[in-house]
């Protein structure tokens, strides 16, 4: 089957990541490179979404294009939304897709998730995690790892200061960043510029601050307020990062996260300290582009060695993370995406 319409349903508006990355920017990528026309929902009750939303439902209902794919990402919830596309999907079940980049069935209620597994023809994860999962439910799944921008930002050099760089959701990997990351910072005896992306207000702020105290080593910035939709911004301040870490607890709903952070470091050309959790494993290269560390202590002795290491060594592993990028290009996911409808 050659595509040449997608009718996708997020789950979400534009300012969750995985709606942007996973659908209007490759939905974007497949319209320009590949002329397939797409029809995007987001969900929400003012005037505009729900006119969209009308038009679109009974488009793919009632006129449905030739050669059109129907996409519910990661449809979890039991409102209206989700049962109007409970309705969809019962008439148009033929060429349809759940796609889900999260183990969101260890953190709602796993009933509509698992209706949309069942009854969609097939199935796209962000994770091998995921796609084992999904196997149980349904056997036509595919990996489809989510996508990182191509930005053309790259790391320029080393900072006079090292800055070890972190994105993300400061509240939902408190628990990661305090009992793996944050104690091997706290005895570190060089200076150290701590960049955190994703702190959400000063509360926060100062707890992470209150940690670092008795180490004047560590100098914690914490911007606020980031626009988390200018792309081009964010990635010029990962750019600024001399290592990125990505520690993540050892458990189900991070071995099926899609190492999104971690790729946004190493799109920039900067080295990552990762856990050997789920998808970290799967792009990051332990001595190539990065190292995998497991404990506070792994984590100090590969910040005390990188720093203590050549320029010439440091720049290997930051073009060797550079070179990554291809791999999870958005390039790479529209191939994927189109390959498997083939």
């Amino acid at each position: 089957m050659g595509i040449k319409h997608i009718y996708w349903f997020a789950y979400f508006n534009l300012d969750e990541p995985s709606v942007r990355y996973r659908a209007k920017f490759p939905l974007q990528q497949l319209k320009h490179n590949h002329g397939i026309t797409f029809s995007i929902v987001y969900p929400g009750y003012d005037f505009q979404n729900l006119s969209n939303f009308i038009l679109t439902f009974f488009s793919a209902l009632l006129f449905r294009k030739s050669n059109s794919i129907i996409v519910f990402q990661k449809i979890y919830t039991r409102g209206i939304y989700s049962s109007a596309l409970k309705v969809l999907l019962f008439f148009r079940p033929h060429h349809t897709l759940y796609d889900i980049d999260d183990a969101e069935h260890t953190r709602r209620c796993a009933k509509t998730i698992h209706y949309f597994m069942k009854k969609c023809s097939a199935c796209s994860a962000g994770s091998k995690s995921l796609v084992d999962y999904i196997k149980q439910f349904n056997q036509n799944v595919f990996l489809l790892t989510s996508p990182i921008i191509n930005h053309g930002l790259t790391k320029a050099s080393l900072e006079k200061t090292m800055t070890v760089g972190w994105v993300g959701y400061y509240g939902a990997h408190r628990q990661s960043l305090t009992e793996l990351f944050f104690p091997a910072l706290y005895d570190i005896d060089f200076p150290i510029k701590l960049k955190l992306l994703g702190v959400a207000n000063e509360i926060e702020e100062q707890e992470i601050k209150s940690y670092f105290k008795n180490n004047k080593n560590i100098t914690v910035e914490t911007p606020l307020g980031l626009d988390w939709l200018n792309e081009h911004s964010i990635y010029e301040t990962i750019a600024t990062f001399d290592i990125g870490v990505s520690p993540l607890m050892n458990n189900e709903f991070n071995r099926g996260k899609s190492a999104f952070k971690l790729k946004q470091c190493l799109s920039c050309g900067v080295p990552v300290l990762a856990s050997s959790v789920g998808e970290n494993k799967t792009f990051l290269q332990d001595g190539v582009n990065g190292y995998l560390c497991d404990t506070p202590s792994d984590y100090f002795q590969k910040l005390t060695s990188i720093r203590s290491s050549q320029n010439w060594s440091y720049n290997i592993l930051s073009l060797n993370a550079k070179k990554t990028f291809p791999t999870f290009s958005i390039d790479n996911y529209c191939s994927t995406f189109i390959n498997h409808f083939k």
